[in-house]
């Protein structure tokens, strides 16, 4: 009834204008449509008799006098309703506003928690995946423990728990905002419509009074309707805006249930991931994985053994890969893997090792190769009282066999040795204790004062204390340490750093070192002993960066010191120089033999020992165009010995992907000027006459001047895009005697199927000094290659030749050459499916290149032929005069179906004179797990 009430008011008192689709002329969807229906409904207006509206034609006072009869009829059937409306129907109004706003408050809580609760599971989720990730790293470099495995899968089910829970809160609040949404706007609807009678009302009041009395039964009581009126006014007003903040609330909550939505779906994806991951290492938790090789070999040779993979290239610029029998390469002189020898000297490269070997192909051998990436890895903490704890404490891992497991493997299987083995456990630890002091103690403790005093790695302890609170202003540091670097040996020492203004650091060591020192109090006598003691600091002030260091040793054979201090200058923000530097040092010849270091790495010097003397580097940048770079260094040794060097090189960015450089260098020793400091050769081809033993230092300065010009293909203005251009001229050594012209250049094509890559090479050294081998050297070469044509057996071929030839004159006129060809043809879909044919071809001669075996790298830095290893001819030593001609060339056919392979190669070779042959058929099969 009150809605009724509300809208017939509402339609009746601001018709003006009407409009209704069930009268004809009336057009669909009319801004007015509504009112016409309601008061067509009513009984107000019944059309013309032709049943139309026409409602853009005017209207007569006969009309108006009509309708509003009409009206008042209406009206007087239901004004006690209106008045009814003026309190209860307000107050009820009132109260479905004030409890949507409690749901909508309440909703806002259980929202708050829900995202509470998903962010919390968020944070448990990126904690999880974290330690997953170390896990998985762990396995992969081999540790891992299964307790970490179980309690990972313990949280993922907690947190899919958890998940559930917050999307079923996050649907909840969903559905009661929807809910909440509903009732705001049906009731926004009644309060826009009873504001809007309220206004019509009060205008028309005296109209409503003066022609009530004219209407039979009207009621006469309007005084009491305005006063009810004015009565709600204020509440009404009231309710309408807090229904507008409700609907901005529930807006609000819409949009947080929809991002609670979108990271309900993150949350669910990363642990459907977490559990993905868990899944695959509880089903490989060893993290075991390794092959099984099933291979038979044949191999038949004649005379010596030799290499087969120069004949595709692998020695020169454009190659196409190993032979299907390569030996590959090996390390052969126990360099370490970090070492840049590792593999890469003679002897140990591809082109160096023989491949094919004699085996009468009497079996089929199996191989088992096993890989267990998976540590048992163990935290630790302090006790009796876990005050502080350590990671990785002990680790434990199982350890593959060195050779692989042949097969089959007799009944009831084959023990392979003891596998279980203890990687390492800590022997060291740190930090015991909490700042404002550390502690760091046990077999191998580490600390450092400055670059030239103390370095230790030794058992004992170090103690590290931070800055009491009355201290705070000057930030102050104290390590003191001590250690038995060897038997009957301690160092000792205590260093100090305190930073009292910002930028500023100022540092104070001392130390001692003995040995002998068993005896109490030196009762023996003999205790040997050093001290050193020194001052260092730093200071950014402005643009400008200082740092120094002053050390002195006593004890030794000779009271010894370093000195040096170092300006840099931040020209970032200034024209024209990029940066400046200089240096001043003065650091004994003696330093490290009196074992005034204490420890410390003479590689790590700032600055080599024995030499006094000053330096200076410099950028520039002139106006974008030129980069240059200029240097000067003077010192002398304690020897008497002096040398001075300075420099510069520019570089200038032309055009089209083009660019000239420039250098000039110059290197003198005691005032003359030479080939380079390390080997200080003058202008006449004779070493300066040093008064010490030498004279590099730092840096190898050198004497010289060149140009080069280089166009870079890659650049996004390259004049033509792939091709790159390197040329240059030099004159080098004291005399300017040493000239090198030369110009290099490589393209990239691509022409419809095929990829050529072409290069061209040009060099030439002259040395007028008696006595030099001047050479000439051409290159020459390209690789080829095809994407498989769309045809039958869908071929595609690859190829690369490459020639070079160097002329040499010392001792006497002689050419060195080399001549390398190869092609292959490929059957991409050979017959059946995932089947492959390849068929190549490669030969290779050189003549006057070395042809010695087993060059391999002597303790004392030299190479010669040690007798031992492989027969292959070790070219990749250079040229070498009067070798004569060797000459490497075969086949070999690969086919490939479904990962099985079977192999045969023909191939000869002849060394000078020297003959040999071989061939080779292998079928091999491998299984990954």
């Amino acid at each position: 009834m009150k809605k009724l009430i509300i809208t017939l008011l509402a339609a009746v008192l601001a018709s003006g204008a009407f409009a209704q689709s069930s009268f004809p002329d009336i057009p669909a969807n009319h801004w007015a449509g509504d009112a016409v229906d309601r008061i067509a409904d009513l009984g107000i207006v019944i059309g013309f008799p032709d049943g139309t509206f026409r409602g853009n034609e005017a209207f007569t006072r006969y009309q108006a006098a009509l309708v509003v009869s009409r009206m008042l009829d209406v009206f007087n059937d239901n004004v006690n309703a209106a008045l009814a409306l003026t309190q209860a129907d307000l107050d009820s109004l009132r109260n479905a506003v004030q409890e949507l706003a409690s749901d909508v408050a309440a909703q806002g809580v259980r929202l708050s928690a829900a995202e509470s609760a998903i962010a919390g599971l968020s944070d448990d989720a990126a904690a999880t995946t974290a330690r997953l990730d170390e896990l998985e790293a762990a396995i992969a470099a081999g540790g891992a423990d299964p307790a970490v495995l179980r309690d990972l899968q313990n949280q993922i089910a907690s947190q899919r728990v958890a998940i559930d829970t917050a999307q079923a809160q996050a649907d909840a609040a969903y559905s009661l905002a929807n809910q909440a949404n509903t009732l705001a706007r049906q009731n926004a609807e009644d309060i826009a419509n009873v504001n809007r009678v309220l206004q019509l009302m009060q205008r028309d009041i005296l109209g409503l009074k003066s022609g009530a009395g004219a209407v039979e039964g009207a009621p006469t009581d309007l005084a009491g309707v305005n006063a009810a009126i004015e009565r709600n006014r204020s509440d009404i007003a009231n309710i309408r805006e807090f229904v507008i903040l409700l609907r901005r609330d529930q807006v609000a909550l819409r949009d947080r249930v929809a991002a609670l939505e979108a990271s309900d779906a993150e949350q669910a994806a990363a642990i459907a991931d977490l559990q993905d991951r868990v899944t695959a290492l509880e089903e490989n938790p060893l993290g075991i994985s390794g092959t099984i090789s099933v291979d038979y070999y044949v191999g038949r040779t004649t005379g010596p053994l030799f290499d087969i993979d120069r004949a595709y290239g692998l020695n020169n610029e454009r190659d196409m890969g190993a032979s299907v029998f390569s030996s590959g390469v090996a390390e052969v002189n126990g360099d370490p893997r970090t070492s840049s020898r590792y593999r890469t000297e003679h002897d140990e490269v591809a082109q160096d090792r023989d491949d094919i070997y004699t085996s009468s192909g009497d079996d089929i051998s199996a191989t088992l190769r096993l890989s267990f990436a998976y540590d048992f890895g163990f935290d630790g903490e302090g006790s009796p009282n876990r005050l502080n704890s350590f990671e990785g404490v002990v680790d434990f891992s199982l350890t593959r066999p060195s050779a692989g497991i042949a097969g089959p493997l007799p009944s009831g299987g084959a023990n392979v040795g003891d596998w279980f083995n203890v990687n390492s456990f800590m022997t060291t630890f740190e930090p015991i204790g909490a700042a404002p002091l550390t502690f760091s103690f046990g077999t191998d403790v580490e600390t450092a004062f400055t670059p030239y005093v103390v370095a230790t790695e030794d058992p004992g302890f170090v103690a590290t204390l931070g800055a009491p609170d009355f201290l705070e202003f000057l930030d102050p540091t104290v390590t003191a340490v001590y250690t038995a670097p060897a038997t009957d040996a301690y160092l000792r020492g205590i260093r100090v750093t305190v930073s009292p203004l910002d930028g500023l650091t100022l540092g104070g060591s001392f130390a001692q070192y003995a040995e002998n020192a068993g005896d109490f109090a030196n009762e023996l006598g003999d205790n040997d002993e050093v001290t050193v003691f020194g001052v260092d600091g730093s200071l950014s002030l402005s643009i400008f960066d200082l740092g120094f260091e002053w050390a002195q040793g006593s004890g030794g054979v000779d009271t010894e010191s370093v000195l040096y201090a170092e300006l840099g200058i931040d020209a970032s923000g200034l024209p024209i120089i990029d940066s400046l530097e200089a240096n001043y040092r003065n650091i004994s010849a003696d330093w490290t033999a009196n074992g005034y270091n204490l420890g410390a790495s003479a590689t790590g010097f700032p600055y080599a020992e024995d030499q006094a003397g000053f330096g200076v580097n410099a950028g520039f940048d002139l106006f974008g165009l030129v980069d240059l770079a200029a240097y000067f260094d003077s010192y002398s040794t304690e020897a008497g010995d002096d040398a001075t060097a300075f420099g510069v090189d520019a570089d200038v960015n032309l055009f089209a992907g083009f660019s000239l450089g420039g250098w000039f260098h110059q290197a003198s020793v005691n005032g003359t000027v030479v080939d380079n400091l390390r080997t200080y050769v003058d202008a006449d081809e004779n070493p300066v006459a040093l008064a010490g033993a030498d004279i590099e230092r730092d840096n190898n300065w050198n004497t010289g001047f060149g140009v080069t010009l280089d166009h870079d293909g890659a650049a996004d203005n390259a004049l033509i895009s792939g091709l790159n251009i390197s040329a240059g001229y030099s004159m080098t050594e004291a005399d300017y005697s040493r000239t090198t012209l030369f110009v290099d250049a490589d393209y990239g094509l691509n022409v419809s199927i095929v990829s050529l890559t072409p290069y061209v090479g040009y060099r030439s050294v002259t040395d007028i000094d008696a006595g030099a081998d001047d050479t000439t050297t051409l290159r020459v070469g390209a690789g080829l290659s095809t994407t498989p044509l769309d045809v039958f057996l869908a071929p595609s071929l690859v190829g690369a030749v490459n020639y070079r030839s160097t002329a040499h004159t010392e001792p006497s006129a002689w050419t060195a050459t080399e001549m390398q060809w190869s092609v292959g043809l490929v059957l991409n879909e050979f017959i059946f499916d995932n089947s492959t044919l390849t068929a190549k071809y490669g030969s290779w001669t050189g003549t006057n290149i070395s042809n010695a075996t087993n060059t391999r790298r002597q303790a004392n830095g030299t190479y010669a032929d040690t007798g031992t290893g492989d027969s292959a001819t070790d070219i990749s030593r250079g040229d070498l005069n009067g070798t004569g001609t060797q000459t490497t060339s075969g086949y070999e056919v690969i086919w490939n179906y479904w990962d099985l392979e079977f192999a045969y190669g023909v191939y000869t070779n002849d060394n000078a004179g020297v003959t040999s042959a071989a061939q080779a058929f292998s079928i091999s099969y491998t299984v990954s797990f």
